[in-house]
C-alpha cells in the first residue's frame, strides 16, 4: 500500500527506486543511509522492482515505506503496463523532489518513473560496480547498461562508490559529466574489533585460540573469486601452514555445487568452516586474523573490505575496483586472478607477529573512521539532495 506522505512542508522527499532488497552491498548501503538521514528533513521511500527481499522488515522497522511495483523479472519486466503504472502511481503519490536509482535497472525505472509521474523531480542515478566488460552479465543486465549509456545525459547526477567504475562506464558510452564519486560509509560502532566475540566465534567453530584464521565472506559467484581462493589455501596447506578458514555467505556451504566445482576438494576438511548466511556477521569478522576479498573482476566498493578493517582486521585484497584505495598501507594488495600471488599474500600476514598485524588492524580501523564514517557518506549525500532541489527551485 502506497503512503501518502504528509507533515512538515520543509521536508524533501525522496524516492529511491531498486531491483530489491535481498541482502546486498548496494541493499545494505541504501539501508545505512535512510536510517542516517535526518527524519525531520527528509520523507525516504523505496520502491523495489521485484519482492521486496530479506531485507525489506529492516527498512519497514526504520520508519521507511517499502513498496513492489510489481516487475516480474529483469527487463522484460518494463513490459508490463500494470507495473509501470503502478510504479508511477506510487511516485506521483508521493511526489518526490528527488528520485534515486540503484544499479541498472533501478536506474532506468527510474528515469521512467520520472518521466511519467514526476518530471518536475531531480533524477539521481546510482551506478556500484566496474565493468572493464559486458561477458560475465546476463543479456538482460547488458541491455539495461547499454539502455543507461544512451539515456546517461538525463539524470541530474550518477553517484559512484567507486573511481574505477567512472572511466569503465565512461568508456562504455556514459556521460562523464554527470558523474560524482560519494564512497560508501559505515558504522564504525556497530562494525569494531570484539576481543569477546573472537573467542565465541572460535570456541563455536572448534578452532583454537592461538590458531591463525582467515576469512572470506560474500555470497558464492565467480566475481568473488572462491575458486581463488580455495587454490591458494591448497598450497598454504600443502606447504604445511596450519590455518583455519571461515567461509559467510549466500551459498557458502560444503555441499553447494559451485563451492565443489570452484575446488573445495582440495582444501583440508577440518579446517574449512563455511557458515552460510549469518546475522552477526561483526562477531565473525572480530574472530579472524585476516580478511581476503579475491575478487577476479568486477566489484565495485567492496563494503566486506571496509567493515572488517572497522573490525581492526587487517585485509589481502586483489587489485579490483577501489579496494587498494580503500586498503591502502593497512593491507597487501596482489594481483587478481592469481592464485600464488594470493596465497603469497596469506602467508605474508601469517609471519607477522601477533602485535604487528594488531597494529595493522588499529590503523585500518583508524583509516575507516577517518575517510569512510556513514556521517561523512550522508553529509555528502545530503549536500547533493539539497543543491539539486534548490537548482531545480530556481526560475528557469
Amino acid at each position: 500500500m502506497f503512503i501518502r506522505t504528509q507533515g512538515n512542508p520543509a521536508t524533501l522527499r525522496i524516492a529511491h527506486v531498486i531491483p530489491g532488497l535481498a541482502v546486498g552491498g548496494a541493499e545494505m548501503a541504501l539501508l545505512r543511509l535512510v536510517e542516517s538521514l535526518d527524519p525531520e528533513r527528509f520523507h525516504s521511500s523505496v520502491f523495489t522492482l521485484g519482492a521486496p527481499g530479506a531485507l525489506a522488515p529492516h527498512f519497514r522497522d526504520a520508519g521507511i515505506d517499502v513498496v513492489s511495483a510489481g516487475f516480474r523479472s529483469g527487463l522484460a519486466g518494463f513490459g508490463a503496463l500494470g507495473a509501470t503504472a503502478h510504479l508511477c502511481h506510487g511516485l506521483r503519490r508521493q511526489n518526490p523532489h528527488v528520485i534515486q536509482g540503484w544499479m541498472y535497472h533501478g536506474n532506468v525505472a527510474a528515469w521512467l518513473g520520472r518521466c511519467l509521474a514526476t518530471p518536475r523531480a531531480a533524477l539521481v542515478w546510482g551506478i556500484r560496480q566496474t565493468l572493464t566488460s559486458l561477458d560475465h552479465e546476463p543479456a538482460g543486465t547488458r541491455l539495461a547498461i547499454r539502455l543507461g549509456a544512451s539515456l546517461s545525459s538525463r539524470p541530474d547526477k550518477i553517484v559512484s562508490n567507486c573511481a574505477r567504475a567512472v572511466g569503465d562506464h565512461v568508456a562504455l558510452g556514459y556521460d562523464r559529466s554527470r558523474f560524482v564519486v560519494i564512497p560508501n560509509g559505515f558504522d564504525t560502532k556497530y562494525f569494531r574489533p570484539d576481543a569477546r566475540a573472537r573467542a565465541e566465534v572460535r570456541a563455536e567453530l572448534g578452532i583454537p585460540e592461538e590458531a591463525f584464521v582467515v576469512g572470506l565472506i560474500g555470497r558464492v559467484h565467480p566475481l568473488k573469486g572462491h575458486a581463488f581462493f580455495f587454490a591458494a589455501l591448497a598450497r598454504l596447506q600443502s606447504a604445511g601452514a596450519g590455518l583455519h578458514a571461515i567461509l559467510v555467505g549466500l551459498g557458502a556451504t560444503r555441499d553447494n555445487p559451485a563451492i565443489v566445482q570452484a575446488g573445495v576438494g582440495e582444501v583440508e576438511d577440518d579446517r574449512c568452516h563455511f557458515l552460510g548466511v549469518r546475522a552477526d556477521v561483526p562477531k565473525i569478522m572480530a574472530a579472524l586474523d585476516v580478511l581476503v576479498s579475491a575478487s577476479p573482476w568486477g566489484e565495485g566498493f567492496p563494503n566486506v573490505v571496509a567493515e572488517a578493517m572497522a573490525c581492526g582486521v587487517p585485509c589481502v585484497v586483489t587489485d579490483r575496483a577501489d579496494s587498494a584505495t580503500i586498503v591502502s598501507d593497512t593491507g597487501l594488495v596482489v594481483p587478481p586472478a592469481d592464485a600464488p600471488a594470493l596465497a603469497e599474500g596469506i602467508a605474508a600476514m601469517q609471519r607477522l607477529s601477533l602485535d604487528t598485524r594488531h597494529a595493522l588492524g588499529a590503523r585500518a580501523r583508524a583509516r575507516i573512521e577517518a575517510c569512510y564514517s556513514q556521517q561523512g557518506t550522508t553529509a555528502r549525500m545530503v549536500a547533493l539532495y539539497e543543491s539539486l532541489v534548490s537548482r531545480r527551485a530556481e526560475p528557469q
